[in-house]
């Protein structure tokens, strides 16, 4: 059979059963812009600190890295040049700051340059002005931040609050995303470094220096680059940053991908359930064939066809849907990693996402249009039309339902032995819960039998004729239900396990204190940019006030993991989180943190370096010093990893006087609203600190908490979402299916009402099994997540099991789709009887 028939072929089949395939293209679309969404809000994230720092460094492969915000004297420069090999080099001082205008603040990445960057061929700042002129450096914004903060016409001045104080800076100039592209959307400003080195107090210094090396001369540059650093730099490859922030998202991208898996079945599952509406007529065309002489290698060339049209129509459509969510529902949201990297608001569309979501769209089309392959293989020229048992059996459920405890039993092996493999164990749970689905569809169709003897009513026997008579389809009915209610309950429950954990992380950081004073801005929610201590006997002068002490904490780059390091003052009480310590005496660790040269590790720090209770180790801070471990402890919120110490001992390891804030303790007479607005009023406006209660400063690390967690509750009401669609659609489209079998009910005597008495009760044991089976699953997969959240990510997880929010989804899902198809089945179930006479 030539192409041009096979198409032509195709087009007069697809007027036959256009309702069928339209139901098809929507579920297969439904999962591609599921998978295409999840796909490109992950990868936005990584790709965006990417971007940014390629177009920051250019051509350069290395750098030269300072361990803390202080960096390193600019004189190193002249040695780095000077080093055989470099072909280019150029210093770079970063800070962060909050950018306020008159129409808002935003939080930014300062970066001061000399016109020796431009060498390097970074698009951030190609064609820029990196000197000052007559000793006044102007500010460079990118044209979105510029409008956000209000600041647009040159020579404005805009307010940089950074490291405790505030200065003006005019600004000089606005690029644009015509000329810059998709970094128009990363949150930085450029000025020139002479410039932010006086309004950071940091003259003479930088925090990086980028090399470019010649040709074949990168191994002896490094080489040479490591003497010059000693133990108090670092050399890195440019690309560091991104590898730290890979590390640092390893939970955002596992939820993305179990999201991803979950979201494709339910696709799947949608696409399957509307091709069974053309399977009769895809078997007669599979038997026509045969009986013409075609052989089944043609045949299957025709049904791929189906598949390839069918599959790109939907892929393209889903695509569409799936740019439009990840636009308005599953944007990235950097929340908390906003904290220690610049990550830009761009969304960013690659193709592997494209392929991918278009890949899984594909292999859906054509797995369902496959399905009667066996027919088509057969010896027997007529087999697709041959009447068949309708039933396996007990013994055929009975066999899948075995293969589902084995699943299971593996599924309960990696929750126990290996929690960290969390995305093969729901695959195990999924498969599980999809090979025990048909026994209990069994089961309750022995129930409803054996409770319809009870009754007159000849609702039930039909119902359960009915259902028995379309095994496949009620089984792939009730599993579309199940696995979306599978993924809604485990999704929620972690969601609510691990924002429990960061809550009480987020009060027992705060339990030391009445008041916080820190640099203002955004930024700093992690109080964790230095600055000089100076008003330290001011505030204590204050009567409410009864002591104030330095709290010291900072960002270190360690391996792969960017970690934060907490200081609190050695006085404090409590001086540890004691919630948060997993393994270690409370008592005897905080003894010796306070006592000194003792710290408390994150159990997986510790796990990926091999240490463990006692053991000492080499921190790689700015003056590198020798601790041992007092305890190990859970992330205390913050992915990569924490560390604490006490702030005397940071700040030996720092070489650096300089406080992250105030802890201030007020007398027993004094509220902390009181002290907090007599703070304010010593400090003065102009001083560049912001003044916090405690419970403020907890309620914004917690709210900022349930933003970087958002993402998962929107992934949970999407998935029910669609499966609500997908079952009203699937029950749907199967009532319509059967209207000539319901007229032929309606002949035999049986009353409208009760048709559609049968059609409710049919949906809703449907509906029930599915749903109640994936809220069981979803119960134990919450288990595996939290495992999974606790041992591999090491995040302070607060275990539940959360049964009122299974039986939430489970509700919604059954009563939602009950309801829409009170209305069709209705109309069903005034078929005239006299479709049951015609041929």
């Amino acid at each position: 059979m030539g192409f041009s028939n096979a198409l032509r072929l195709w087009w007069v089949r697809l007027r036959a059963r256009l309702v069928g395939e339209c139901f098809a293209v929507v579920g297969i679309a439904a999962g591609v812009a599921l998978l295409f969404a999840s796909q490109v809000s992950s990868q936005s994230l990584q790709s965006s600190v990417g971007q940014l720092s390629r177009g920051i460094v250019g051509s350069a492969s290395l750098q030269l890295l300072a361990r803390d915000p202080h960096g390193f004297p600019e004189s190193t420069l002249t040695r780095v040049r000077r080093v055989p090999g470099v072909r280019a080099a150029a210093p770079l001082l970063e800070a962060s700051a909050n950018a306020v205008g008159p129409a808002g603040s935003e939080s930014i990445e300062l970066l001061g340059a000399q016109e020796s960057l431009d060498q390097l061929g970074g698009s951030l700042v190609r064609r820029l002005e990196l000197e000052t002129f007559g000793g006044v450096g102007g500010i460079v914004l990118t044209a979105p931040l510029a409008r956000t903060i209000g600041v647009t016409k040159f020579g404005k001045d805009v307010t940089l609050q950074l490291g405790g104080h505030t200065v003006r800076a005019p600004l000089y100039e606005t690029v644009s995303a015509r000329r810059i592209g998709a970094l128009a959307a990363s949150p930085v400003a450029v000025a020139p470094l002479e410039f932010v080195q006086e309004v950071t107090g940091l003259q003479g210094r930088v925090s990086r220096i980028l090399v470019a090396p010649r040709s074949g001369a990168e191994n002896q540059v490094r080489a040479a680059l490591s003497v010059i650093a000693g133990d108090r730099l670092n050399v890195e490859s440019t690309s560091y940053d991104e590898k730290l922030f890979s590390k640092a998202a390893t939970a955002a991208n596992q939820s993305t991908q179990l999201f991803a898996v979950i979201s494709a079945l339910v696709g799947f599952l949608f696409a399957f359930n509307a091709m069974l509406l053309t399977v009769p007529q895809r078997r007669r065309l599979i038997a026509d064939l045969r009986r013409d002489g075609y052989t089944p290698r043609t045949v299957i060339g025709v049904l791929l066809l189906d598949a390839l049209a069918l599959g790109l129509i939907a892929c393209l459509l889903g695509l569409a849907l799936g740019d439009e969510l990840s636009i308005h529902v599953l944007h990235s949201d950097p929340a908390f990693l906003s904290l220690a990297f610049a990550i830009g608001s761009q969304r960013i569309v690659t193709w592997q996402s494209v392929a991918l979501a278009t890949g899984g769209g594909m292999l859906a089309a054509v797995v369902a249009v496959l399905s009667p392959l066996r027919d088509v293989l057969s010896r027997d020229p007529l087999a697709a039309i041959t009447p068949r048992e309708q039933h396996a059996g007990a013994a055929g459920g009975g066999r899948l339902a075995l293969a589902g405890v084995v699943c299971l039993a593996a599924a309960t092996l990696i929750l126990l032995a290996a929690p960290d493999a969390a995305i093969p164990g729901m695959v195990l749970l999924l498969a599980a819960l999809l090979l025990v689905l048909p026994f209990v569809l069994g089961v309750a169709l022995a129930l409803v039998r054996r409770c319809a003897r009870m009754i007159t009513s000849a609702v039930p026997h039909v119902a359960v004729m009915e259902l028995s008579a379309g095994r496949a389809r009620a089984v792939a009915i009730a599993a579309t239900g199940a696995i979306a209610v599978f993924g809604s309950v485990a999704i929620q429950g972690a969601h609510g396990d691990l924002l429990k954990g960061l809550e009480d992380a987020a009060h027992e950081l705060n339990a030391s204190t009445d008041v916080w004073v820190a640099p203002a801005g955004d930024y700093n929610l992690l109080d964790t940019t230095p600055f000089p201590a100076s008003r330290q006997t001011q505030l204590e002068r204050l009567p409410g006030v009864r002591a104030v002490s330095l709290y010291r904490s900072g960002l270190l780059d360690w391996g792969q993991r960017r970690v934060l390091v907490i200081a609190p003052p050695r006085e404090a009480t409590p001086l540890i989180p004691p919630g948060q310590l997993l393994e270690g005496n409370t008592s005897q660790a905080t003894a010796r943190v306070r006592a000194g040269g003792w710290l408390i590790l994150s159990r997986a720090l510790a796990s990926e370096h091999h240490l463990h209770l006692g053991q000492a180790l080499e921190l790689p801070t700015p003056n590198p010093m020798m601790f041992r471990i007092a305890g190990l402890s859970t992330n205390v919120g913050w992915a990569p990893g924490a560390i604490i110490m006490n702030a005397t001992d940071y700040a030996h390891a720092w070489a650096s006087q300089d406080a992250s804030a105030y802890n201030v303790v007020l007398t027993q007479s004094t509220s902390p609203t009181v002290g907090a607005r007599e703070i304010r009023g010593a400090l003065g406006p102009g001083s560049g600190l912001s003044v916090q209660t405690a419970q403020t400063h907890t309620a914004k690390q917690i709210a900022l908490s349930r933003q970087a967690l958002a993402n998962l509750s929107q992934i949970a009401t999407l998935i029910l979402i669609v499966a609500i669609l997908a079952m009203a659609a699937a029950i749907g489209a199967m009532i319509w299916q059967r209207r000539p079998r319901l007229a032929k009910l309606k002949l035999e005597g049986i009353p409208r009402t009760q048709l559609w008495h049968t059609i409710l009760l049919e949906s809703l044991i449907l509906l029930a099994v599915g749903c109640v089976t994936g809220a069981v699953f979803g119960v134990y997969g919450q288990q595996l997540a939290d495992r999974a959240l606790a041992n591999t990510v090491n995040f302070p997880v607060v275990y539940s099991i959360t049964a009122l929010g299974a039986l939430d989804s489970l509700a919604l899902v059954t009563v939602t789709a009950l309801a829409i198809l009170a209305i069709p089945g209705w109309f069903a179930a005034s078929v005239p009887a006299a479709l049951a006479l015609q041929d």
